[in-house]
């Protein structure tokens, strides 16, 4: 979460002063915080076309950091600099292999690369798509599932309507600030965030920020 203050946009504003004005739990927190990016990933890559960012994503999964960064930039180097579909669908599995990647992952990336030179992660066409229709498009997609397709509308497309109901932090934020005895469900969390539309991607981002920098812990959670 990040805080932009006297340097949001209209979209910042709005989405501050809508959340902020309701009466609910998220409201004080909102007030107190003010207007956020809701967008930022703080990606310790730059990526620059959406294969890349899920190439980032499907290598990051279950590795620290560290791990992260090593394998991505010889996945990166394997390219001659940068992922793109036409590199990725000419090169065999074994190749993305032999950067670190596990063979799930690679057939992952290589599913992605076969579907975005066939134009789905085609950013003019992304432009013209509906939420749903984009989360339909990626979920047909072998190795991704509900959360990578989300966080890709939230971060890369900037989405402001998007509600990740099933992330583990988001549901830990909710009980703790509804003071609930156990974690809530995605199902019930998914019914929760009605009253946050249309500006649910930063109804998230507020709600890891709440979780991050108040509450590292919840009954029921994780830190």
């Amino acid at each position: 979460m990040t805080r932009t203050g006297k340097r949001a946009t209209k979209e910042q504003h709005a989405a501050a002063e809508y959340l902020g004005s309701l009466d609910d739990s998220l409201a004080r927190w909102v007030q107190s915080t003010g207007p956020i990016d809701a967008y930022d990933a703080h990606l310790p890559v730059t990526v620059d076309s959406p294969l890349e960012w899920f190439s980032f994503a499907v290598t990051s999964r279950q590795l620290s950091r560290a791990s992260s960064l090593a394998i991505y930039h010889r996945l990166v180097a394997q390219f001659g600099g940068a992922i793109t579909a036409e590199r990725v669908v000419s090169t065999d599995e074994q190749t993305l292999r032999d950067v670190g990647l596990s063979h799930q992952k690679a057939r992952t990336i290589r599913a992605l690369a076969e579907r975005a030179d066939d134009g789905l992660l085609d950013m003019d066409e992304l432009a013209t798509m509906t939420d749903a229709e984009i989360h339909a498009d990626l979920m047909a997609v072998p190795g991704i599932g509900p959360s990578s397709a989300q966080r890709f509308m939230l971060h890369y497309l900037r989405r402001p309507d998007i509600f990740p109901a099933g992330d583990l932090t988001v549901r830990e934020a909710i009980t703790a600030l509804d003071q609930l005895d156990s974690v809530i469900t995605p199902k019930a969390a998914e019914q929760r965030g009605e009253p946050w539309r249309p500006y649910r991607s930063y109804a998230t981002s507020y709600l890891w920020g709440y979780a991050w920098e108040l509450h590292p812990v919840v009954p029921g959670g994780t830190s």
